[in-house]
């Protein structure tokens, strides 16, 4: 049986990868214009609101990750949910692929603070926010640093691996949280992670 991570890289892949050829195609695919404006309205942080966006961020998970009746949300339906919807932030208006396999969110970050600080030094206000992302023990104050994050991320150009995203988002929910905190670390220093095993999401084989 698959990795849960991997069943939520692959539910938010099928979707993001889905909408980045619609929108990135010319003339641009209705449906994929359509979703990702609904998308952008929708709490990052709340999956199931949106009666409309059922299909999209719940459709596609195993029934073992999902919730049932009344119980709140899992943490799989949150990650796929919030990844969904922070991918179709960060593609909009723009023409180059925002979702690319392979970069990490602390590599991202690393490229972000970059281009706002013009040199190599870091940017205080992007190493701010990580921070904060980084130490949020709320769901929701966590979404919400990220979404600000990536609004920065669209306006700079820094694209982002959001399968990986999804992944990190359901174990940092679970017992793992610790292991992708330094994964980012890592990942914003450059050095290499040796966390790399069936535990931890891997690029190989992806496509946007």
């Amino acid at each position: 049986m698959p990795e849960p991570w991997n069943e939520v890289k692959s539910a938010t892949l099928n979707v993001v990868s889905r909408l980045q050829r619609g929108y990135l195609t010319s003339p641009r695919d209705a449906w994929s214009v359509r979703t990702m404006a609904a998308l952008r309205r929708a709490d990052a942080a709340t999956p199931g609101t949106d009666p409309q966006l059922w299909e999209v961020t719940l459709g596609r998970l195993p029934d073992d990750l999902l919730g049932h009746g009344a119980a709140p949300a899992t943490a799989a339906e949150r990650a796929v949910h919030a990844s969904i919807v922070l991918y179709a932030i960060h593609q909009q208006s723009r023409s180059e692929p925002m979702h690319v396999p392979g970069v990490g969110l602390g590599q991202a970050v690393r490229s972000l603070s970059s281009r706002r600080s013009g040199g190599t030094e870091w940017d205080p206000g992007t190493l701010s926010r990580f921070q904060h992302l980084c130490r949020a023990q709320q769901w929701g104050v966590r979404v919400e640093s990220l979404r600000g994050l990536i609004t920065l991320m669209r306006s700079e150009n820094v694209p982002l691996d959001h399968g990986r995203l999804a992944a990190d988002l359901w174990r940092i929910q679970t017992s793992a949280s610790d292991r992708v905190l330094l994964d980012w670390g890592r990942q914003l220093h450059h050095l290499p992670s040796d966390d790399q095993n069936l535990d931890t999401p891997t690029d190989q084989g992806e496509t946007r």
